[in-house]
């Protein structure tokens, strides 16, 4: 039988979209909390520079979707003011990102989707998509089709993420797997808080505990060590979207009463992911932040019997301590030699040798426009 043809729709809001689409990202959102519509709609709304504009491109065949990419457009971007197409956001935000695809027809989804994209008018002189899993069918797809159509994709590194596969764990088996020293230092640390009674954990899920438990969250992150949020509304609004979708897990460690040390993770799929976490400086040495974790991952591991453990963004030296696995999160800068800004951009962003090819191109195109020979 011929397969339906492939068309690609670009839609520029989240606005009366089509009950297919809606469905395609429901079933995304089971799989991975990070790829449903509510968190590419906040992402796209709020973890960016104002002036941006949601973009997702939806490659359909027989009236269903296909493949989906989730994307922000930028007009006046950077020194060269280049018109670019980026991810939802970077890696604090983001934490994994990919364009959907669905089914036999989904590689080919992405290909129709990569040429609607290079068809663009004005053209994008740089693209950049961020937290791809390098070892994925969908991170060499995507390059692969911005190189048929002679753009230059270039990868890199974003973040080691850590993470552990803990199916079947209760919290005795993860503790045997982790060091003796680890194992001692927690012990410790949980018999001292124990005995002075000056301890206690809570965890919100939403409802009616989410008001109270997020206003001792923002002490916490008020007298934490780290700075401030670059996207304030987006953490706001993801809280909120993250409770409404049930995979909210807020936990509070607090002593003598006070909150001492907070972590957002998100549950679906099967997986945890730690999104934000912040201890108070004032209860640093009675390590509030370690017993937090520990409280967590035993929630995780006995109540939602969870089979993945993922810290998200940073590589902070202590997640060894908790986690054994290490993946790479990647992204992909993709320049248009065939643009002047993009020509310029791609000397800067490949340099070297690998500019050689698009500076021949912009000579050429140079010529063109200055009528020369």
């Amino acid at each position: 039988a011929c397969r339906a043809p492939i068309h690609v729709q670009v839609y520029v809001g989240f606005d009366d979209l089509p009950a297919p689409l809606l469905d395609f990202f429901a079933a995304a959102g089971a799989r991975n909390f990070c790829f449903s519509l509510p968190w590419f709609r906040t992402l796209l709304r709020t973890a960016g520079p104002r002036g941006d504009e949601p973009r997702l491109y939806v490659a359909e065949s027989g009236g269903q979707p296909v493949a989906v990419l989730a994307a922000r457009e930028r007009k006046q971007a950077g020194r060269l003011r280049a018109h670019m197409l980026l991810g939802p956001s970077h890696g604090l935000y983001a934490l994994i990102y990919a364009p959907l695809l669905a089914g036999e027809n989904g590689m080919a989804g992405l290909r129709a989707i990569v040429a609607a994209v290079v068809r663009a008018a004005p053209a994008f002189d740089v693209l950049r998509f961020d937290c791809l899993d390098r070892k994925s069918a969908e991170f060499a797809a995507l390059a692969a089709a911005f190189r048929r159509h002679g753009l230059l994709a270039r990868s890199f590194r974003n973040f080691d993420n850590a993470y552990e596969d803990v199916a079947g764990l209760t919290i005795e088996g993860y503790l045997a797997r982790r060091s003796p020293q680890t194992r001692y230092f927690i012990g410790r640390f949980r018999r001292r808080l124990e005995r002075s009674k000056r301890s206690r954990f809570a965890l919100s899920k939403g409802g009616a505990s989410l008001k109270a438990a997020l206003v001792d969250y923002a002490i916490v992150d008020l007298l934490s060590w780290k700075g401030q949020e670059s996207y304030p509304d987006c953490l706001a609004e993801l809280f909120d979207v993250a409770a409404a979708a049930g995979v909210l897990r807020l936990g509070l460690y607090y002593v003598d009463g006070e909150p001492a040390a907070a972590q957002a993770w998100f549950v679906s799929g099967g997986r945890a992911t730690l999104w934000r976490m912040h201890y108070a400086r004032k209860f640093g040495t009675l390590s509030v932040g370690n017993m937090l974790t520990f409280e967590m991952i035993r929630y995780l591991l006995h109540e939602d019997r969870v089979g993945e453990i993922d810290f998200g963004a940073g590589e902070e030296a202590f997640k060894a301590k908790w986690l054994g696995g290490r993946r790479e999160r990647a992204g992909l800068i993709i320049t248009n030699p065939w643009t002047i800004k993009g020509a310029l951009a791609t000397v800067w962003h490949m340099g070297g040798h690998a500019a050689a090819v698009p500076l021949r191109r912009l000579r050429r195109l140079l010529r063109r426009l200055i009528g020369g020979r």
